[in-house]
Formats: C-alpha cells, sequence, structure tokens
C-alpha cells in the first residue's frame, strides 16, 4: 500500500459534524462484525481492505464538500435532487476554463454512488449527522443499475493469443533453465568490479608505475591476446565535449580505471598518466579494444534446436550486464505466473527461502513446493499457503533467489508493479529476445502485444480447459500442470491453488460442453460420430433430437436455441474428458477399458495414459481428430519404411499403422467432413 493510502486525513471536510460521520463510517467498513454495525439490515457483511476505505474515503470527502460548497450544513436537508446533481457534476471532465471535455465512464462512478448510500445504509450508526428518517438515495436500484454501469462478466481478461505465448514462454524457459546462471555469474563478476576503491591509492612513484603497470599489460591483456576493456559511447562523448580528449586519440575509448584497479590504483589522473600513455598505446594497437564482461562465454546450444553451440552472450559493458539481469528476473516472474497462475498479490509474497525441499517419491521423481501467501479474499496481512509447482517453476524460482541475493529486497519480486513491468521489463525482455541476441541464440521473436499477470493465469486455465492433451509452449507438459494444480489442490482445499483449480474446472466444464454441442449439430447435419461408442453416442443425440422437436405432428417444426440444446446436453457433456485423438465420454465406469487394463473397478475418471479408444467402447472419432491420425499413419509409414528400424519395432509399428489407418477410414465413411478444426 501507498503512503498516502495509511494516512486517512479527516481534516479534509471542513464540517466537524460531518468528520464524525466520515470517521464512524471507515469504522463501520473496516468491523462489520462489530454488534452495532451487524444490528443494520443493509450494512455490509464483509470487512473492507484499507485500501478500499481510502478509496471510499476520498469519495465521501467529495460529496459532503460539494455539500458544503452550496450551504447545505447538515445532511437532514440532502434529497434526491442534490444526489442527482452532484452525479451529474462529478461526471464531468473539465478543461482549463470550465468547458465540459467529456464525461467519465459510467463503472468509474459506481463506488460514487454507493458512498452517498452508504450514509442511509448506516444511517442507525452515525450518531453527529445522518439524512432524513426514511431518505435513501436512488431507492430501490443498485449503484450500478443508477450509473447505468454495464454487469461484469465472472471474468473479462482475456487470454494471450497462441503467437504471443509460444515464442514468450520459450524464451522465458531457455532464459531461466540456459541462460539464467550464466548471467549471475557475470552479475557477481560485475560487482566485484564495481567493489569500492576508496581504500586504494590515488599515485606510485614514477618508475614504480610504469614497471608495474608494464608487467600487468603483459600478463593480463598483450600475452594471453585479450583486448583491453571499452567505455561506453556515452563516455566517449564525454571526453570528447568536456575533458579536451581529441577526436583521434589512440586512448579515446580505453577505460582506464580497470587496468588501475589491476595494479591496486585508483583510476589515472592528469598526473599519472603520461607515464604509461605510452605502454597502454602499444596494448591498445596489439590487441585492441573490446566490452569487459563476458568474453570467455560458455557455449550453449540454441533455443531453436540447431545444435550449432554459441557463446551464452558476447563480451557486453557493466550496464548491458545489469539490464541482462533486469531482464532474467522478468523471465523468472513470466514463468512463475505463466505455469502456476498466481495473482500479482501471490507472486510478491514470494520470499527468498520460498522453495520448499522437494519431496521424494518411491518411484523417484520429485514433487516441488513454494510456501506463500494468499492476499485476496483473505485477512489482512494475507494467509500463509503453499504451492505445488512443476521442476521449471521451481528452478526459476532459485535463479530468481540468486538475483536477489545481495539486494535489501524483501521479496524476490518486489520490483513488480503491474505499470511498470508492462512499460519496462516487459518491453526490455521483448526487445532483447526480438534483437541480434535473441536471434543469435535461436529464439523466435515475440509479437508487440500487452501482456499482464492476470492474462497469464487466464490463458492457463483455458489451455488446460481446451487442450488437455496439448503443449502449452517449448516442451511443458499441460498434462504435468494439471496434476500438479491438482495435486495442490488436494492437499489445501481451502488455498490458492484450489481457487485456480476450481476455475480450470469451470472453464473446462464450459469447453466440454461446447463440444458436445458442436459434436451434435453435427450429428444433425449428417456428420455422424465413429469409433467404438459411436452407437451410443448417436442414440444419446437421437433422444435430444426427439426431445427438442416434440411427438405432436400437428405442431410446426421450430429451430431449437442453443441455450435449449446445452440443458438438454449439460448431463452428457458432463461425461466428456478430451484427448488428443478422441472424445472419451465416461459415463460408465464399469465398460472403461483402461480402468479394466489397470485392473481397477471403479474411478471418477478415466485414466488417459493407457486409453486406447479404438476399442474402448466410450471413444469416439470426430473429424477433428482425423488430423492427428493422419498424422500417425505418416510417421509410422515412414519408419516402416526405413531400414535403420528392427524387425520387431516394425511388426508393432505396422500394427499401430494399421489401426491409424483403419481410423481414418471410419471417421471419413461416418460422414461429410466439416470445416478443419486444430
Amino acid at each position: 500500500m501507498a503512503r498516502a493510502e495509511k494516512r486517512w486525513d479527516f481534516t479534509k471536510i471542513p464540517n466537524p459534524r460531518w468528520q464524525s460521520v466520515a470517521r464512524e463510517l471507515t469504522a463501520a467498513w473496516l468491523a462489520p462484525h462489530h454488534e452495532l454495525v451487524l444490528a443494520l439490515p443493509r450494512a455490509r457483511r464483509k470487512p473492507r481492505h484499507p485500501r478500499t476505505c481510502a478509496s471510499r474515503l476520498f469519495y465521501l470527502t467529495a460529496w459532503l464538500n460539494w455539500l458544503t460548497d452550496r450551504g447545505i450544513t447538515t445532511l437532514a436537508a440532502v434529497t434526491q435532487r442534490e444526489c442527482d446533481a452532484f452525479l451529474s457534476d462529478y461526471g464531468e471532465i473539465l478543461d482549463a476554463s470550465g468547458q465540459v471535455v467529456r464525461h467519465k465512464r459510467a463503472r468509474s462512478l459506481v463506488t460514487v454512488v454507493s458512498v452517498m448510500k452508504d450514509i442511509a445504509d448506516y444511517g442507525d450508526l452515525l450518531t453527529a449527522d445522518g439524512y432524513q428518517k426514511g431518505f435513501v438515495p436512488w431507492p430501490g436500484r443498485t449503484a450500478g443499475k443508477v450509473t447505468g454501469a454495464p454487469v461484469r462478466p465472472s471474468n473479462t481478461t482475456p487470454p494471450l493469443p497462441e503467437e504471443v505465448l509460444r515464442p514468450l514462454l520459450a524464451a522465458c524457459l531457455y532464459m531461466t533453465g540456459t541462460i539464467g546462471p550464466h548471467v549471475v555469474a557475470l552479475r557477481d563478476m560485475v560487482a566485484r568490479d564495481r567493489q569500492h576503491t576508496a581504500g586504494l591509492p590515488r599515485r606510485l612513484p614514477s618508475g614504480d608505475l610504469r614497471q608495474a603497470f608494464e608487467a600487468m599489460l603483459a600478463s593480463d591483456y598483450t600475452g594471453p591476446g585479450q583486448p583491453l576493456p571499452e567505455l561506453p559511447g556515452g563516455i566517449v562523448t564525454r571526453r570528447l565535449r568536456h575533458y579536451g580528449w581529441a577526436e583521434g586519440d589512440r586512448l579515446l575509448r580505453v577505460s582506464l580505471a580497470p587496468p588501475a584497479h589491476r595494479i591496486g590504483l585508483q583510476p589515472l589522473t592528469g598526473g599519472t598518466l603520461p607515464n604509461v600513455r605510452d605502454l597502454i598505446e602499444d596494448a591498445a594497437a596489439a590487441v585492441g579494444v573490446a566490452p569487459a564482461f563476458g568474453r570467455d562465454a560458455v557455449p550453449v546450444t540454441r533455443a531453436d534446436g540447431d545444435g550449432r553451440p554459441v557463446p551464452r552472450t558476447l563480451p557486453v559493458r557493466a550496464w548491458q550486464a545489469d539490464t541482462l539481469a533486469d531482464i532474467t528476473k522478468a523471465a523468472c516472474l513470466l514463468t512463475v505466473a505463466a505455469f502456476t497462475g498466481m495473482r500479482a498479490s501471490e507472486l510478491l509474497e514470494l520470499l527468498p527461502g520460498c522453495r520448499m525441499p522437494p519431496e521424494e517419491t518411491p518411484s523417484g521423481l520429485a514433487r516441488y513446493r513454494l510456501a506463500g501467501k494468499v492476499v485476496k479474499g483473505r485477512r489482512w496481512g494475507g494467509e500463509r499457503d503453499e504451492w505445488v509447482v512443476i521442476e521449471p517453476v521451481y528452478r526459476a524460482i532459485g535463479l530468481a533467489e540468486q538475483l536477489a541475493a545481495g539486494t535489501p529486497a524483501r521479496s524476490l519480486f518486489s520490483w513488480f508493479s503491474s505499470t511498470r513491468f508492462r512499460s519496462e521489463r516487459y518491453e526490455a525482455l521483448r526487445g532483447w529476445v526480438n534483437s541480434p541476441a535473441g536471434e543469435r541464440l535461436g529464439l523466435a521473436p515475440v509479437p508487440d502485444y500487452p501482456v499482464i499477470i492476470r492474462a497469464l493465469r487466464r490463458t492457463l486455465s483455458l489451455e488446460m480447459a481446451t487442450r488437455p492433451g496439448g503443449i502449452l509452449a517449448a516442451k511443458v507438459a499441460l498434462k504435468h500442470i494439471s496434476v500438479t494444480t491438482t495435486e495442490g489442490y488436494a492437499a489445501r482445499p481451502g488455498g490458492a491453488q484450489a481457487v485456480f483449480h476450481a476455475e480450470w474446472k469451470a472453464d473446462e466444464a464450459r469447453e466440454n460442453l461446447r463440444l458436445t454441442v458442436e459434436a451434435f449439430r453435427q450429428f444433425q447435419q449428417g456428420q455422424l460420430p465413429a469409433g467404438p461408442g459411436a452407437a451410443r453416442l448417436a442414440e444419446a443425440f437421437r433422444s435430444v433430437e426427439e426431445a427438442l422437436t416434440g411427438h405432436d405432428p400437428g405442431t410446426a417444426r421450430t429451430t431449437a436455441t442453443d441455450r435449449q440444446v446445452e440443458l438438454l446436453l449439460k448431463a452428457k457433456a458432463e461425461t466428456l474428458h478430451q484427448g488428443a485423438a478422441n472424445y472419451c465420454w465416461f459415463d460408465d465406469p464399469g465398460q472403461a477399458l483402461c480402468l479394466k487394463l489397470a485392473g481397477v473397478s471403479t474411478a471418477k475418471t478415466p485414466l488417459a495414459g493407457m486409453c486406447d479408444s479404438a476399442r474402448c467402447p466410450q471413444a469416439t472419432h470426430h473429424q477433428r481428430h482425423r488430423p492427428v491420425w493422419a498424422s500417425a499413419a505418416e510417421t509410422t509409414a515412414a519408419m516402416l519404411a526405413s531400414p535403420r528400424v528392427p524387425p520387431g519395432e516394425k511388426q508393432r509399428l505396422r500394427r499401430d499403422h494399421d489401426r491409424a489407418l483403419r481410423i481414418i477410414e471410419a471417421i471419413d465413411k461416418a460422414g461429410p467432413a466439416g470445416p478443419e478444426e486444430n
């Protein structure tokens, strides 16, 4: 919270009685369970956050001071006319001359109306003044209806387009997994170079200085062939403009501080430089100049799988190393947000040491957990919580801890603010990925599109709901994230991961209903399902058709609305489980082939890893699944034609190939092909 939000100045209200009204209202907002507040029938039952109270006090002050400016000294004199007049005046934005420029949005005025109504709702609690008995501004109408603000849907945040999400997360995972350790080492090298040198002497005896410089240049620069450190362009310009350096000076671009530090001396000055100028000029002519850091970068594999090893970074200057560290911090933040669904407030509560020790399972796998806090919807200060995460997230948090080492920041992402992140950190990250540096490392460019944390949470929820068998980006399986999210939900049913789990399941239910309606519409158009479960699904669809058309031959046939179809198909949609190459209508666990193969008698969900949709009586294939089977057929055909595949493996591949061809043939025979979907 900003300091201004914690300091509530009631003296901005000149009327002393109304100062008391404001104090009592804010106390009631903060303590709704107080016995005096509980006695009020229209009072809010949930405590408001102090930040919200500060905002409402601002609007309350504006309302009361507007009344004072019009000579009204008691709230008992307020009528609906004054309420309408204030709302009209407050909703106008004026220029310097007092002319109306535009009107405020309806949604921005909702709190204003709500505060005006609160004086009536909490009237029996107010001791100094109040509205006339029985008066309520805009009676029987909510604040939203008064202002005309549209009803906000449950979630208006749009997901990120795939053409933005895929290259962005691929870059973040590459930075946190491959480039990150080098960035930490580079940052530490710069920090050591910047260590305080006030204790170093300013000069040495002339002979000692020349002898020390000659030995240092030979051992550190000319001997191993290392260029002298190069100055940034800004300092070069400063030398030319303010310090009298000549354009053709052979030391114009040479940084003189690092060589001096190597012999335990402060930077060379006008009194000491002439003694060793010729030595430095000869060294510069022999080995040249280049940025001082990152010269011996370890080669890494390119992100695009090219196979060519490239240096992790080209030589950089100190400020470029700082920028690279900031970009890596942004990559850590995006990685954690994208693969956990954490809110911004939850990311800000991740402290150094939040990584809990990995829990080894009997199968040799590990479970990774983060300890933090949940703020939204909880008591002030938040409540402790844990998140089960995948290994890339755990690794990104470890990298963020290393980057935060040595700083006074309490939170790993204390630098984060939504506005500055979008305008500074994210744009710096995107600019680096799209620069020659990112291209050299094989990173795909990221399109210009606004990226916010809420959008990452929404995207993850929809990706898991609509693409359960797909890949989110850069080899991170959605199935792994789904498992960890479900595990976190089961371990802490009231935690933040449970809230995200519920959002994901709600999105999944909506997507399953949409796909069921889509399959039904295709059935009506003559495009039948294929697969062992096709007959049962067609029977269910025919029963829905009968319910829609009725049995009265004298009644004219009407077209059913989508809402009617959804209501009739809702029960069927609840049994749908999406697969990468089939639909599983899991309405009878006793007939599920996957459960029989696993030796499980009952289960609430199918075992996707053991699915054999060509034999399961609850599986169906549709036109949208045809490209998957066609790709499988092409792949197995190519492997069968390869002489390098052993004969025993070819027998298995031939069975898979024949099965894929049979399924493709069945899909084609089932009905006319609709629009191809991916």
